[in-house]
């Protein structure tokens, strides 16, 4: 891999689209949740000043966007001031796009799937009743995200029960379990708004910093890692800034002045 520094502007010279994933890349990592029988809380980081204003001119040059397991109305409160031209938000690992003031459902889930989603869901909802590591599920469509103070094996027990043919993945990522198709990631979101956008995937640069990024950065013409320790890239950030995303972005810009 080579460091951030080493991006040349011939590297850079036919891409249209910079792919961020969001916690630790380009706001701070780490999720407050509780939740109870009648209410939840959820509180998360946001983009900071500058970081937002560096955004602002990086999406004068390239399309830009922030792709998450997180929900839609979860990142619209965290990016939603640098919507909407030229910039887009995927939410849940690429299910869902947020783009020129439209909501597009790429994937679609069988009546089957969608039983067996709602049956992992409510005995681990159940097992959260006595389990006091389990803080709570954030609020997602189709993907399950449960939030806890550490590792319960018997959450993953409980998918392993269901998933007879294990067709899905349960990632622990050190503060929530990850739920989901394993056909469904976003290294496919990012070919679906590709496809959107009319422009090749070759065409793009993905930066992440664990395994749910994978997919995406190896998708994408130029990857770019913020954490080598856990994800390999043609890139990789310097850590001299807190946040990769943001070392990409001021080499960018550096490049396009």
């Amino acid at each position: 891999m080579k460091a951030i520094t080493e991006l040349l502007d011939k590297d850079i010279k036919e891409i249209k689209l910079i792919c961020f994933d969001c916690d630790g890349v380009t706001v701070e990592k780490g999720t407050e949740i509780e939740e109870t029988e009648a209410t939840l809380s959820v509180k998360t980081h946001t983009l900071s000043p500058e970081m937002l204003q560096k955004l602002q001119n990086l999406k004068k040059i390239f399309h830009i966007n922030f792709s998450s397991g997180r929900s839609l109305l979860y990142l619209d409160r965290m990016y939603g001031k640098v919507l909407w031209d030229h910039a887009s938000l995927q939410g849940e690992n690429g299910i869902f796009t947020l783009i020129d003031g439209r909501v597009i459902q790429h994937e679609f889930f069988s009546p089957e799937d969608l039983e067996l989603i709602n049956g992992m869901k409510t005995e681990i909802r159940d097992l959260s009743k006595k389990e006091k590591k389990i803080r709570g599920f954030e609020p997602k469509q189709f993907l399950i995200t449960v939030h806890c103070w550490d590792e319960v094996p018997l959450i993953e027990q409980i998918v392993k029960k269901y998933d007879k043919e294990n067709r899905y993945y349960c990632w622990w990522n050190g503060e929530a379990y990850d739920i989901s198709l394993k056909t469904l990631n976003k290294g496919v979101g990012l070919k679906h708004l590709c496809d959107y956008l009319n422009i090749d995937i070759s065409q793009t640069i993905a930066i992440g910093n664990g395994p749910n990024d994978k997919d995406m950065v190896n998708a994408a013409g130029i990857g770019v890692t913020t954490d080598p320790k856990w994800l390999e890239s043609d890139f990789q950030t310097t850590g001299e800034l807190h946040l990769g995303g943001e070392e990409l972005v001021n080499k960018l810009l550096e490049l396009k002045s």
